[in-house]
């Protein structure tokens, strides 16, 4: 009789693990309203002391940092689920030469620590992991590069304005996201978002640029509006330094 409880008691622990292990590693979102493709600036980035950057970064464009899911209210607060084996992902850029060339043109990881390899990982297992059901991993990453090689020559348009890298001159953040749809999307009716960093009780730095897609990748849209300032303060305030260094 007590063999036959014991087996009982350790199938039905077999059953409650296993009902675990498939919500731990389900592909949760397919709810998300777009994606966002986060173009962010060296030199503010590798200004922190906390986290400091690969002599190698280059500083005098934008890369990628990430490709995140975000709500109908412009806030990218999914985090995916733990995927049951992050590693497996290095197939999509180990099958395709081609690709992993441009990860490391437009995605490299500039902090000193991180590989570019252990960047694409974390941004996938935290971010692309659970849009799978509708952005597999090589659409996912393949994605990341079109968006941003149709974006390659952002920063020759912002300097050709009078809108690109200063340390003298401070913008404000209601015109640099009107530039930038008008100049670069080449549609005004694409909003964008911008984040900052904090320099002084009067100044931010630009830190990122926040486009949105469709969630299939393919159309950049406009972002929805939202009240988060994202750190930049109000945005027709000359306080938005576009630094060189």
């Amino acid at each position: 009789m007590e063999s036959y409880l014991m087996l009982f008691a350790i199938v039905i622990i077999i059953i409650i693990v296993s009902a675990s292990s498939e919500v731990i590693t389900k592909p949760p979102i397919t709810n998300y309203h777009h994606m966002q493709m986060i173009m962010q600036w060296p030199p503010t980035f590798c200004g922190r002391p906390d986290k400091p950057c690969k002599p190698s970064v280059e500083m005098s464009d934008f890369s990628i940092h990430g490709l995140w899911p975000g709500n109908a209210t412009g806030h990218t607060p999914f985090t995916c689920t733990v995927p049951p084996s992050p590693k497996t992902v290095e197939k999509v850029w180990l099958n395709d030469r081609s690709l992993k060339n441009f990860l490391g043109l437009y995605w490299p990881s500039l902090e000193f620590r991180w590989t570019d390899e252990k960047l694409w990982k974390h941004e996938w297992a935290k971010h692309g992991y659970c849009t799978s059901e509708i952005v597999p991993d090589v659409q996912y990453f393949n994605g990341a590069i079109t968006s941003a090689r149709r974006l390659k020559n952002m920063l020759d348009t912002l300097k050709k304005g009078r809108m690109g890298p200063t340390n003298h001159e401070a913008y404000t953040v209601t015109d640099m996201k009107t530039f930038i749809s008008e100049k670069v999307l080449e549609d005004k009716n694409i909003d964008v978002y911008i984040s900052c960093e904090r320099a002084s009780s009067s100044y931010v730095l630009l830190k990122q640029i926040h486009f949105c897609l469709d969630k299939s990748l393919n159309t950049f849209i406009s972002c929805p509006k939202s009240t988060a300032t994202r750190g930049c303060g109000r945005g027709n305030v000359r306080n938005l330094i576009f630094p060189t260094s």
